[in-house]
């Protein structure tokens, strides 16, 4: 296995993408949705500050005390664009920090954090082959309402790269692929220490829960991650036995099965996903953009 380079915030260069993993449950569940070791993202902003939607909004918050954060995060890895590597590389930074300023201030989506968890975790964990994973993501991007008032971690980063004004447009745009299925196994997740963490990050987004949404949450059951497993563990064709369900077929109709076979190697090469709702865009879509090149780990420890 490789060694991650270690970067303190001070090698960090602005544009700079910021892969965590959290410490919570709802982190976990997050890098699971998406097949991913990450469950938050956030930029570069300066030389200083980094920029994040987090529950209580879009913020700025100091580079060097998130380095101090290992309570929250087990780890952040640095993601530099492809773009800074380029002859224009220099002015990315400014038009970068250009889109991202008017989202200050925005507010987390909470109530509907749910729904695009359901949505996302559908469009990742249903068995088939990539083509067919691919049109169910579009399908779905079409199904949630693409609402830049409100953002996510992850929803920020792409809108930034993607809003920038560039001659092209979208030229910072980081292209979004859809893997096959990674069978990550469900974690075991402590329900009661989740519906405390949702609890407080609906204080910290200044919305108070009612009493009988904070008893509904607390008196989860807690078996209720292993009936998800259960489920999600039952036994689904893999994208091998859907392919050669797909040979039978060919072969009982007199389907010609070479061009059938060209037909897939284009749709392989065409496997990137031009442009995603950015409302639908997880840690792990950036964690895999070819526009984004993992650079190292950042240095960690307490105050």
């Amino acid at each position: 296995m490789d060694t991650l380079h270690v970067l303190n915030p001070q090698d960090l260069v602005p544009g700079d993408v910021l892969l965590h993993m959290g410490r919570g449950e709802l982190s976990r569940l997050i890098a699971w949705v998406g097949d991913s070791s990450y469950s938050h993202a956030a930029v570069v902003f300066d030389d200083t500050r980094l920029i994040e939607a987090a529950a209580s909004g879009v913020r700025h918050a100091p580079l060097a005390q998130r380095a101090t954060m290992v309570a929250d995060f087990h780890y952040i890895d640095v993601f530099r664009p492809s773009r800074l590597q380029q002859p224009d590389g220099a002015t990315m930074p400014g038009l970068l920090r250009d889109a991202l300023v008017p989202y200050l201030g925005r507010p987390y989506p909470m109530t509907s954090l749910f729904v695009l968890g359901v949505v996302c975790a559908v469009r990742n964990k249903i068995p088939g082959s990539r083509d067919l994973r691919r049109v169910i993501r579009m399908a779905l991007d079409l199904v949630v309402e693409n609402d830049p008032g409100k953002v996510v971690c992850s929803e920020l980063v792409y809108r930034g790269f993607d809003e920038a004004a560039t001659a092209p447009r979208h030229a910072l745009r980081l292209p979004i692929v859809t893997r096959s299925r990674q069978h990550t196994p469900v974690p075991d997740i402590d329900v009661l220490a989740l519906a405390h963490e949702c609890l407080d990050d609906l204080r910290r987004a200044d919305r108070k829960p009612s009493i009988a949404s904070e008893i509904a949450l607390l008196a989860a059951p807690m078996h209720g991650m292993h009936d998800v497993a259960a489920a999600a563990m039952a036994d689904v064709p893999d994208d091998a036995d859907l392919e050669r369900c797909l040979q039978q077929a060919r072969a009982q109709l007199g389907i010609d099965t070479p061009a059938h076979a060209r037909f897939q190697a284009n749709a392989a090469a065409a496997s990137f996903y031009p442009a995603p709702n950015p409302k639908t865009v997880l840690p792990a879509d950036l964690e895999f953009s070819s526009g984004l090149m993992k650079v190292g780990r950042m240095a960690m420890a307490s105050a």
